[in-house]
């Protein structure tokens, strides 16, 4: 039953991205959970109880919900572990423990750099958001009207270290346009010690 909804990831990923390609499993994750039901949260929740995965507990919660309250489900497909996250506040997250860098970056941009209309897609500043190193990139895009007072926020981090904890956190939040607040979230997948 959980293969059934990576392959249904996979299928609505394809119809979001603006170009359609084979989408990688971060971001297809990423748009099936967080993107999908953004508007619809409680779905979210009972698509992951209904598919049998994992509930995070503890530090390892604590962890991928930025200190904060919600829900955190481990999924792991292709050897590889993922972690989709709902704060309280609504913020939604996906992280990654092994992702390669270019091609997260690139299915990222098919995600987000276009927004469906009347919504207009900006590529916004990184400041405050997360890092941007050599090993480590942070990119962020908007999507609002313009006469919205807030506007949807993108957010990726990845990083090259195999150190890092998370090598992908993708997230989603409603922000205000001035002087904006990524609902207390800092990316980080540079390396730190904790739960992977």
């Amino acid at each position: 039953m959980r293969h059934l909804i990576l392959l249904s990831l996979l299928a609505t990923s394809s119809a979001l991205s603006a170009e359609p390609s084979t989408p990688d499993t971060f971001n297809a994750i990423f748009a099936s959970t967080c993107m999908q039901n953004f508007y619809s949260q409680d779905k979210l929740r009972e698509n992951m109880k209904k598919e049998g995965f994992e509930t995070l507990a503890g530090d390892q919660a604590e962890f991928f919900l930025g200190g904060g309250s919600g829900t955190a489900w481990i999924i792991v497909t292709s050897g590889t572990r993922y972690v989709v996250s709902l704060r309280s506040d609504s913020v939604c997250s996906v992280f990654a423990q092994q992702a390669d860098q270019k091609r997260t970056q690139s299915g990222f941009y098919d995600l987000v750099q276009s927004a469906p209309s009347p919504l207009i897609a900006k590529l916004a500043s990184t400041t405050g958001l997360g890092p941007n190193t050599d090993e480590t990139k942070t990119i962020a895009y908007t999507w609002s009207r313009p006469a919205d007072a807030s506007e949807l926020l993108f957010v990726l981090t990845t990083s090259t270290s195999s150190k890092a904890t998370a090598q992908a956190m993708a997230s989603m939040s409603m922000v205000k346009k001035e002087g904006r607040l990524h609902g207390g979230v800092y990316h980080s997948a540079v390396p730190r010690s904790g739960p992977a």
